[in-house]
């Protein structure tokens, strides 16, 4: 049974870093590009410390965008102050929570829409580092495929504590069906950079058809696929970076914990039990002591290396990471049963200083 689920979880591996391979984020240097009327939509609650960086980058852009809008949703700090000392940059105050049946980013993410004028919309998050070539390659993947373009940035580090992201990454890249694997129709899309066109949003109804849902990124995709819309996704690959959780590791857990158990089965029935079959290869490989010590050390360097490829097209991860792989899960089976504590018990949990319905 041991060599079974290892030898099954090399083999999902292997097909998951060949079958993704195409969706990671390049330049194209062909330069033709139609004129398109760009607006950057950008939610922040309490971001006075990714604010100035992200509209400083913004502004540094080949493709310049129209306009830049940035929805402070009911923030304590002084994100409106930063946001306002950019020329050029529209920021719009939201000065209550959410009304009853809406999340916060949705919320925020639609009344940014309504205040924009452009023809293309891209909504990014407010920890997002675009390369200056970000919104050319956007533009380029949206003139070629069309429909809602989305991109999971290279993750960044600055702490140590932020590589427990390790296998949190893998499920939301590998284990969810939206690069298009297993099933070729991705099951929804990446949330922290979002483009689309000002046609195909409100033709789909946009935030405000899923208001309620704390997976609005995921939600957003398969309204598009439900509607016949094309969905395509992509891996930042250095072009479009982000620092998730740079408030330390408090901020990382409630950030992982708040939607995980509930992300968890969005890929689909197939994608879950995969998924379950690859995390019980690596599970049972540090805690089956009775096999010998040549096969057991094999298998552990073997399972080392393929973790350590399936996260260097994702962030910042060094060889350490993939060597101390047995802390990464233990690490996440942690955070996961406390989501599905919060999510079947309490049925609430809390982000940025909001308690938040699930």
């Amino acid at each position: 049974m041991y060599i079974f689920l290892f030898l099954l979880t090399v083999v999902i591996s292997l097909v998951s870093i060949f079958a993704t391979s195409r969706r990671i984020l390049r330049i194209s240097e062909n330069t033709d590009q139609k004129n398109h009327s760009i607006s950057i939509i950008i939610p922040a609650r309490n971001e006075e410390k990714n604010i100035g960086k992200i509209l400083t980058l913004l502004q540094e852009q080949t493709v310049p965008p129209h306009e830049i809008v940035v929805v402070d949703d009911n923030s304590s700090d002084k994100t409106s102050q930063i946001a306002r000392s950019f020329q050029k940059v529209k920021v719009l105050e939201l000065k209550e929570d959410p009304p009853k049946g809406w999340v916060g980013k949705s919320w925020a993410i639609w009344n940014g829409f309504l205040c924009s004028t452009g023809n293309i919309l891209i909504f990014m998050d407010a920890d997002v580092e675009p390369g200056k070539r970000t919104v050319e390659v956007l533009i380029q993947k949206y003139e070629k495929y069309g429909g809602l373009i989305s991109v999971w940035p290279y993750q960044r580090f600055e702490s140590f504590y932020e590589h427990f992201t390790a296998v949190f990454n893998i499920l939301v890249i590998y284990g969810s069906n939206t690069l298009g694997f297993p099933k070729r129709i991705p099951s929804g899309s990446f949330g922290p950079v979002i483009l689309t066109s000002r046609k195909d949003y409100e033709y789909t109804g946009g935030h405000q058809a899923i208001k309620d849902s704390v997976l609005e990124d995921i939600k957003l995709g398969r309204l598009y696929v439900g509607k016949g819309l094309q969905v395509t996704n992509f891996l930042g690959n250095g072009i479009i970076k982000f620092r998730m959780y740079p408030s330390g590791f408090k901020q990382l857990f409630e950030g992982f914990s708040k939607n995980m158990s509930s992300g968890a089965t969005s890929g689909g029935t197939v994608t879950f039990l995969l998924f379950l079959l690859w995390m019980a290869g690596y599970y049972s490989s540090f805690s089956s002591l009775d096999l010998s010590v040549g096969y057991s050390v094999i298998r552990y360097l073997t399972l080392s290396f393929f973790f350590y490829l399936l996260l260097k097209r994702t962030g910042d991860y060094r060889w350490y990471d993939a060597l101390l792989y047995p802390l990464h899960f233990l690490f996440f089976i942690v955070v996961f049963l406390y989501s599905l504590y919060q999510t079947i018990i309490v049925k609430k949990v809390s982000w940025k200083g909001r308690k938040i319905d699930v």
